[in-house]
């Protein structure tokens, strides 16, 4: 197997944050941020070697014990395919728990447990539904894993791993080629396999991460009802800003579902008007880029991002952190939203064409980092997982 490189994108929620949770649309789009993975084959070393960069972590897997375990999965569960459900999951975190035990001292180590479980699963996965039913691995390789995003802070990062690492080890272990990994069936089985991983990082995943990831652009998602893709014109510019504010998904949620509980005709109504913005927007991001009446269009999904902003601080989920860029934005003529959970995390402002040319930009940039904010300028719909050769 020849070097090769996988990026996967991240992903930012344009609208329907919490209201999700209970069945109305969100909008999910690819964000201009990526993972990269690098494989280089080192076929006179019987390892394989996996450095995380920005879990500062390096693991490595003995191929000869590797297969062994391969080989003893297939004789305890015989079949042409096996069903890849939590019995090879639990076989497989056995065989990591040991390996890992005692070897990890870095301040991430929760984190870099579950990257090396998801690791040592999905490549088990690949080789034994791969189309050879009697493969092992036989020749030893590198791979470089680094992100440009923020590890735990609401932009896909952990999708966007478990993408890069299946397309990887389907690549590898003979599932498609370089030429054919963006049919329709291929493509579907990279997201079904980040999705698993994102089981072993988040337990119950929604499912809409490791789907924007892995196609890329922009997708219409309601719980239990699947993905609608939207086809857009071009990219949107964004600005992500980076609060600093660590906090819990998980609370904030259950924080959420308490005011619901305790008004939930109000709560109700912020939710129809969750839906109703996503309804609204959805038809201005298809046309936005035809270059026709651009200028409107623009405006109206402006006071869309207030609308929705308004209606996320009304079920609780700002900071005065996100209150103090919000401030910035707008007195610079810029509008913004929360973007994820809230309570924290980031927040996304909307950027025209043509923004670097513009003064005004410059300077709401220098007062976000000033106030000691990340700001990252970047775009909502690119491309999803992308795969190509590396020279020699």
């Amino acid at each position: 197997m020849k070097k090769f490189q996988v990026n996967a994108p991240g992903k930012v929620i344009l609208h329907g944050e919490h209201a999700v949770v209970y069945r109305k649309p969100a909008l999910a789009a690819a964000v201009g941020l990526t993972t990269k993975l690098q494989y280089r084959p080192q076929p006179d070393n019987g390892v394989a070697v996996f450095n995380l960069d920005s879990l500062n972590c390096t693991f490595e897997i003995q191929l000869q014990q590797f297969n062994d375990f391969v080989n003893d999965f297939r004789v305890k569960y015989p079949g042409s395919k096996v069903d890849y459900t939590a019995k090879l999951l639990e076989e497989v975190r056995d065989v990591v728990t040991k390996q890992v035990e005692g070897a990890l001292s870095n301040s991430n180590k929760q984190q870099a447990q579950k990257a090396f479980l998801s690791i040592y699963y999905l490549l088990t996965g690949a080789v034994l539904s791969a189309p050879n039913a009697e493969l092992t691995l036989q020749s030893g390789f590198q791979v470089n894993i680094d992100t440009e995003m923020n590890i735990g802070s609401g932009l896909g990062s952990s999708a966007s791993f478990g993408a890069v690492l299946s397309a990887a080890f389907l690549l590898l272990t003979g599932h498609f080629d370089e030429q054919t990994y963006l049919k329709v069936e291929n493509q579907a089985l990279i997201s079904q396999w980040a999705f698993e991983a994102e089981r072993i990082m988040h337990g119950t995943p929604s499912g809409v991460d490791n789907t924007v990831v892995t196609y890329g652009g922009m997708l219409r998602f309601v719980k239990g009802q699947g993905f609608q893709s939207i086809n857009i014109q071009r990219p949107l510019n964004i600005m992500l800003v980076d609060s600093r504010i660590s906090r819990s998904t998980a609370d904030i949620v259950a924080k959420v579902r308490h005011l619901w509980e305790t008004f939930p005709k109000v709560v109700d109504s912020i939710w129809d008007a969750c839906e109703e913005i996503v309804t609204n927007a959805i038809p201005l991001y298809e046309n936005f880029g035809n270059a026709k009446d651009d200028s409107e269009k623009f405006e109206k999904l402006e006071r869309l991002f207030q609308i929705n902003n308004d209606l996320l601080k009304a079920i609780g989920v700002t900071h005065p952190k996100l209150e103090q860029i919000f401030a910035i934005a707008f007195k610079r003529g810029f509008f913004s939203k929360i973007t994820g959970a809230g309570a924290g995390g980031f927040a996304i402002v909307l950027l025209p064409e043509n923004f670097e040319s513009n003064q005004v930009y410059w300077k709401l940039k220098e007062e976000l980092e000033s106030a000691g904010f990340g700001v990252q300028s970047t775009t909502a719909g690119g491309d999803g997982l992308r795969i190509k050769a590396l020279e020699d």
